[in-house]
């Protein structure tokens, strides 16, 4: 207990360092407020453009000109679930295996996989002609576990026979609690970890009972507990992932969440902010009577400031606001691929987005709808928005300030934008400069840039703000 109170006071102490809680006013009237809301399609500033921001394709016929170069980067959208939790906003149907599911829904799991292996077959045909290599794939969903594993292994195969795999790529793969812990479980991630899968990640969000019966997460927290002592005997790098003030949110749950990561210690930690779409807990947040209950702003910045220092005292380095490793070798490649604009990214399925150099684009997030279009003939995008040069500058400050490293010498002097478009963005850092969220570092050949410590406190916030012009108006009209 004596640990707990002295772990409580020193995030207060550095809290108030940074003239926390009583400069909020000051950031509010700013327009900087920690929401419970998605930020333009996301639960935190991962992608740039936001997905929100992405304009409605007129034209069925348009195919955006993606030009991809000699190294791709693949993600693949398994879209369905186990459970149908309360909080997630991502594209996905529910499916407990075909031991547990009707004929008409294995049926629709298969046409999906049929879709995506057309899908596939139209962009291996396409990269093979350009020479293009797949440097890291990401499967994700959804939870790509739940599959059967004969069809696992054929999803595996379709990727190998389509795709010119790198022979160093990442090759990372997503599971859940109730997934891994299942009969066949362990003999499923044995079979992923010898099939060439280098690195696992998968979901516990809270081992806190309560918060997980009102996610609906389908667990307890003896699950959360044995689907950890699983991944680790298997996968040396592996990934988990909490959410901070899922289900109301306390000091406490922060507390039995640490606790609970002293013993278990994952090689990565990804600890988001709880925001929330259209799903239940967020139209729980509409309602006076139960909005009053969930996580404040002062107890969200107090909480982030104790996993903060906590996971610091447990060896941890801080990647950026909400991930952490034990260890440089686990670092998630993957996260700055698709956030950056720079890199290829080629999404396959249902809701999965792709960027090349001067697009960036998304599939339709009807399940069905991606499994018609597919089978059918035409391509699955639906959304989509040009990567013009005031995009690519405000790409670089949304992503380059994450990554902590932001250089006017490759921004406004490579994209060349209008001049009214970089003064926006020199009032904008000058502004932020003043309230102490940015910090000036020299560097060679120009002035440099990152967030500060009370930066990073509200980094998704201040990164929203460096948005373009355009993007702001979207996501106004949308």
């Amino acid at each position: 207990m004596r640990a707990k109170e002295e772990a409580l006071s020193r995030a207060s102490h550095a809290l108030s360092q940074l003239g926390l809680p009583h400069r909020l006013h000051e950031f509010n009237a700013y327009g900087l407020r920690i929401k419970r809301s998605l930020f333009g399609g996301s639960h935190s500033v991962v992608t740039y453009p936001p997905l929100d921001s992405l304009l409605p394709m007129t034209q069925v016929a348009f195919v955006p000109p993606l030009r991809f170069g000699n190294r791709v980067n693949l993600y693949v959208h398994i879209a369905f679930c186990e459970t149908q939790c309360t909080f997630c906003h991502y594209a996905v149907k529910h499916y407990r295996g075909a031991s547990h599911s009707s004929t008409s829904k294995v049926d629709f799991v298969e046409r999906y996989l049929e879709a995506l292996r057309r899908e596939m077959e139209v962009w291996g045909a396409l990269l093979r002609e350009s020479g293009s290599v797949v440097a890291s794939i990401y499967i994700g969903g959804g939870t790509p576990l739940v599959l059967e594993q004969a069809r696992l292994e054929q999803l595996l195969a379709d990727l190998r026979r389509e795709f010119t795999v790198a022979e160093n790529a990442e090759i990372c793969f997503e599971g859940s609690p109730l997934t891994i812990v299942a009969n066949d479980g362990a003999e499923k991630l044995r079979w992923l970890a010898q099939a060439g899968i280098t690195r696992f990640s998968f979901g516990i969000q809270s081992f806190d009972d309560l918060v997980l019966k009102y996610a609906a997460r389908g667990y307890k927290s003896d699950i959360a507990f044995r689907a950890c002592e699983i991944v680790a005997k298997i996968f040396q790098n592996w990934n988990l992932d909490l959410i901070q003030g899922l289900y109301q949110g306390s000091i406490d749950e922060v507390w039995k969440n640490l606790e609970a990561l002293q013993t278990i210690r994952p090689p990565h930690i990804t600890w988001y902010h709880g925001r929330f779409g259209d799903r239940p807990q967020g139209e729980w947040l509409k309602l006076a009577a139960l909005r009053a209950g969930f996580e404040q702003e002062r107890d969200t910045l107090f909480g982030r400031m104790l996993i903060w220092q906590q996971l610091g005292e447990m060896g941890y380095d801080q990647i950026d606001g909400n991930r952490f490793i034990s260890d440089r070798r686990f670092i998630d490649p993957f996260k700055q691929i698709r956030t950056s604009v720079s890199h290829d990214l080629l999404g396959l399925g249902a809701s999965a987005y792709s960027h090349s150099a001067d697009w960036f684009v998304r599939n339709t997030l009807d399940v069905g709808e991606y499994i018609d279009r597919v089978m059918s003939g035409r391509l699955p995008f639906t959304r989509r928005r040009e990567l013009s040069s005031e995009e690519k500058l405000a790409a670089s400050y949304v992503i380059d300030l994450r990554t902590e490293r932001w250089e006017n010498a490759q921004s406004d002097q490579i994209y060349g934008v209008h001049p009214t478009i970089l003064e926006h963005y020199e009032n904008l850092v000058r502004e932020s400069l003043g309230l102490g969220l940015l910090e000036e570092i020299p560097l060679d050949g120009g002035r440099g840039l990152r967030l500060s410590l009370l930066g990073r406190l509200l980094e998704d916030e201040v990164l929203s703000l460096f948005y373009s012009p355009s993007v702001q108006q979207s996501l106004r009209q949308f």
